[in-house]
């Protein structure tokens, strides 16, 4: 606007002096009648201003197209395009303001391509991490991936964003890691664990977390790892958090792991059927799973219904989106 207004000023006193000048010499001429020169100064500055305004405007509208195109770039909006609608130097700033926003636009496509791939190469290499972790136990096969899918599932119901849920499918995947350091003959154990044992079982979580600490690109989901087993009443381990106090990711993690530790057969435990392991949930609901947590998974589990297979195959479909 600016610009705008500069360029009118000069453009209408570049227009003035020549009216001036010429009702200067009409105002001497003998016989001109003083209201026949002002009235052809008043056109001629009319005619002055009119010029000055439509010369200012198709100067500076090309400029303020660009500004504005300049602007969506900055927010993200590659692509951009602004009307070429003058053939000189400004003409030629808007055309080179096309062909950087279309370059722009091509090598952001390419970008978001080659990061998709990575993080889909990403998931799969943690996906064959997470099927070592239960390939040393033969017990929970598939484990580490059902709790995923539910994580996502259940961060989908709470209204969590897209990253979030990818933090969710990379804790859920991870979060038995630390298991790599615990003795088989303890993961294989069919008969109640000795208190030692059970110590080395509940370092698993802190283990995990260590394990994963210099990954930078999971650094989100190492709460998931270490908090998994905290519960919503402080008795958890290994800080004892409480309430709000543990991570919303471990949360999570935690209401899909102990869904599928009742879905899943277990050395120490038959299968349960679906009502059965909702019944469950509900028990633990306010004493080991966040309340809110607990009413989405129920809420996911019983619209979709079925068997607890069902279940599980359907939250599947969530995490593919990611």
């Amino acid at each position: 606007m600016r610009l705008f207004r500069s360029v009118l000023l000069l453009t209408l006193l570049a227009g003035a002096v020549p009216s001036a000048v010429l009702g200067w010499i009409l105002f001497h001429m003998a016989g001109v009648e003083l209201h026949l020169v002002l009235a052809a100064v008043l056109f001629a500055l009319l005619v002055a201003v009119m010029l000055s305004a439509w010369f200012a405007r198709r100067l500076t509208r090309p400029v303020k197209d660009c500004v504005r195109g300049a602007l969506d770039i900055a927010r993200g909006h590659f692509g951009r395009q602004v009307p070429v609608t003058v053939r000189n130097e400004i003409g030629e700033l808007a055309y080179t303001f096309n062909h950087m926003s279309r370059e722009l636009e091509t090598y952001d496509r390419e970008n978001r391509q080659l990061i998709a791939a990575l993080e889909a190469g990403y998931l799969a290499t943690l996906r064959s991490l997470a099927s070592a972790i239960d390939a040393k136990d033969t017990s929970t096969r598939g484990h580490s991936q059902r709790v995923s899918e539910l994580a996502v599932a259940i961060g989908e119901e709470l209204g969590l964003r897209d990253g979030d849920l990818k933090t969710l499918a990379y804790g859920g995947l991870l979060h038995d890691i630390g298991k790599i350091g615990i003795p088989e003959a303890i993961l294989h154990k069919s008969a109640a664990l000795a208190e030692d044992e059970m110590e080395q079982m509940r370092a698993h979580p802190a283990i995990g977390a260590e394990i994963l600490r210099g990954v930078d690109f999971l650094r989100n989901a190492l709460p998931a790892v270490r908090s998994h087993h905290e519960r919503w009443d402080g008795s958890g381990y290994p800080d004892r958090l409480a309430g709000e106090a543990i991570p919303l990711v471990a949360r999570i993690v935690n209401a899909a792991d102990t869904f599928d530790a009742c879905t899943s057969a277990r050395p120490y435990q038959a299968v349960m059927g679906l009502d059965d392991a909702l019944t469950v949930l509900r028990k633990l609901r306010g004493t080991q799973i966040d309340p809110a947590v607990c009413d989405a998974l129920l809420r996911v589990a019983e619209r979709r219904g079925g068997s607890a297979t069902d279940v599980h195959s359907e939250f599947a479909t969530g995490i593919a989106r990611l």
